[in-house]
């Protein structure tokens, strides 16, 4: 199990953001996160039902905290998000509450994850903040070699009229002939 909230500092910061952890409230700790474009505050809880019970009163303290930072940051706060995350895993139930916190977007955007238990499960919790990835680069393939690969069902000899280049015609007259 991994350190969410210094791993998340460090996902984010590779990505291109700044990071500050924030004390909200007596208890809670979160980390505030900014770049060009976004900001926004983390928070971590231990399991699914704390994460539900607890994330509203905890997004309108950090919010009431930093209103005036949240104000100054012009066109940038409509971009403020709240990233609800918890190493425990939620219910069905729970799960479907998430999606709805999510649809809410009365005031920040949200994500809310729950299951968060190595650097994987955070890079898919944390991926609609970092930049697009890019496709992983494949090597040349010989497409006529892998087309006779994958059409074992059909004669060679259809293949072969097929991958000649030859008019249409011929090729459906080839495929008429074959048994």
């Amino acid at each position: 199990m991994i350190d969410i909230l210094n791993s998340s500092a460090d996902v984010l910061v590779e990505a291109g953001f700044t990071t500050t952890k924030v004390a909200v409230g007596n208890s809670c700790q979160a980390l505030a996160f900014e770049n060009a474009t976004v900001l926004g505050f983390l928070f971590i809880y231990e399991d699914a039902s704390r994460l539900m019970l607890e994330w509203n009163a905890d997004a309108d303290r950090v919010i009431s905290a930093y209103q005036f930072g949240l104000r100054r940051a012009g066109l940038k706060a409509w971009n403020t998000y709240i990233v609800l995350l918890s190493s425990g895993a939620a219910d069905y139930a729970q799960t479907v509450s998430m999606g709805t916190i999510e649809e809410d977007l009365a005031g920040t955007r949200k994500i809310a994850r729950a299951g968060v238990n190595d650097i994987a499960d955070l890079h898919a919790a944390l991926l609609p903040l970092l930049a697009l990835q890019s496709a992983p680069r494949l090597e040349a393939v010989n497409i006529a070699d892998e087309i006779r690969q994958r059409t074992t069902e059909l004669p060679s000899r259809t293949v072969d009229a097929f991958l000649s280049g030859a008019d249409e015609a011929v090729v459906m007259q080839v495929l008429e002939e074959t048994p």
